[in-house]
């Protein structure tokens, strides 16, 4: 019996010690909740339909977030993204509803964030949404936004607005007569960038990266 203890505590020390490896090895980028709503629909028809935007080669770009070095970040990859696909990015520091129907419209919304510094990794994430529009609807964004009371953002009401801002879009551009309804919202809620204290990482480039890939694949599909 008194040679199985040491046994035991040997076997157990391994195992932490694998853990504990494994976590300082870390380097990705994870959520608690993630999903998208897409909607696509070309009117064939242009009898009483207006085409929209006016300069679809332009992307106006708002990005909202607390964080200025993630700010510069998704800059760079957005703009990296978009130049990819042969738009022109403007950014816009002002209100977003200025550029309505001008030009493509994308929406950066990502009002938290956090981090984390722990022994064996560290982490930074932040919580909110993607908007596309190729038919530049900012007015949707801009009325929801401003008719929302909401004190503090939840995972329900992240959720519960890329939802809102899906379906007051479509229903926006169809009372418009728009004749492209091109549309997409990706919504995340700790969306978060983990590095282990054995790797190398920028976790707002990571998180960038991560929106930027997202608003590829709407790029390919509109």
């Amino acid at each position: 019996m008194g040679r199985v203890i040491p046994v035991l505590g040997f076997s157990v020390v391994i195992v932490l010690s694998l853990v504990a490896a494994a976590l300082a090895s870390e380097l990705g980028v994870f959520s608690d909740l993630s999903g998208e709503h897409q909607y696509s629909s070309a009117i064939l028809s242009d009898s009483g339909w207006k085409s929209a935007p006016e300069d679809p080669k332009t992307v106006y770009i708002s990005i909202v977030v607390p964080n200025l070095k993630l700010r510069e970040a998704i800059k760079s990859a957005l703009d990296n993204v978009t130049r990819s696909h042969g738009l022109k990015p403007v950014y816009v520091n002002g209100s977003i509803a200025d550029y309505d129907l001008k030009g493509r419209i994308v929406i950066v919304y990502l009002p938290m964030d956090f981090s984390e510094d722990g022994f064996l990794r560290s982490e930074y994430g932040v919580s909110g949404i993607l908007y596309y529009s190729y038919p530049g609807d900012a007015k949707t964004f801009a009325e929801l936004m401003r008719s929302r009371n909401v004190p503090e953002e939840t995972r329900e009401t992240i959720e519960k607005l890329a939802l809102e801002l899906s379906s007051s879009s479509v229903e926006r551009l169809k009372e418009e007569r728009v004749l492209n309804q091109s549309m997409s919202v990706a919504y995340w809620w700790n969306l978060r960038a983990v590095i282990g204290k054995l790797r190398k990482g920028d976790s707002y480039r990571m998180i960038a990266k991560e929106i930027a890939t997202q608003l590829n694949e709407f790029l390919e599909g509109s």
